[in-house]
């Protein structure tokens, strides 16, 4: 019996490993040594790739969340940009997108969808408008049709701060420095 069970466990070790393997044609090689040239030279080439978290300064994120421009930091560059400020109530999570493909009514559908309380404005004469999700801290939102789609988030990590007079001031900031 136990070299029927011993028996039987191999034979599911050996089905387990084929089943999980498979061969590729080719051979290994070290990332940069193929005959492709690497593009070491893209910040270079697309100065302005990652700018679009530098449109408003750091000193002046930290003054619109009532911060200390020493006590706020980046925590995300990429698709959105991130930072987060020690402002004396607590601390608070500010996020910027840009979507240069984006639309202003593709945003309104998204936060529909997602039940947040809209109200339209106009941000420097731009459409936009405000957007508050059911958030016990008050988060609160905006986008502006700018170039595609353009918005900013306030996310107090406590109650007590007024976000949405907060994002409202950095999309006016924005859009001041619309060329």
């Amino acid at each position: 019996m136990r070299a029927r069970h011993a028996l039987v466990a191999a034979a599911a070790a050996l089905l387990t490993l084929t089943g999980c393997t498979q061969t590729v044609d080719g051979t290994a090689a070290k990332a940069g040594s193929g005959s492709t040239p690497r593009n070491n030279d893209s910040e270079r080439q697309y100065p302005n790739l990652l700018k679009e978290c530098e449109v408003l300064t750091e000193d002046i994120l930290a003054e619109t969340v009532g911060a200390d421009p020493l006590d706020i930091q980046s925590t995300f560059v990429g698709a959105v940009c991130r930072w987060q400020a020690a402002n004396p109530a607590g601390l608070v999570d500010i996020t910027r997108f840009w979507f240069e493909l984006g639309s202003l009514d593709n945003e309104r559908q998204t936060a529909e969808e997602l039940g947040y309380q809209i109200e339209n404005r106009s941000i420097a004469g731009i459409t936009s408008f405000v957007m508050r999700p059911e958030d016990p801290n008050g988060a609160c939102g905006v986008a502006s049709d700018a170039a595609g789609v353009v918005g900013w988030w306030v996310n107090p990590q406590a109650p007590g701060i007024d976000a949405c007079g907060m994002a409202v001031k950095l999309m006016e900031l924005t859009l001041a420095t619309r060329a």
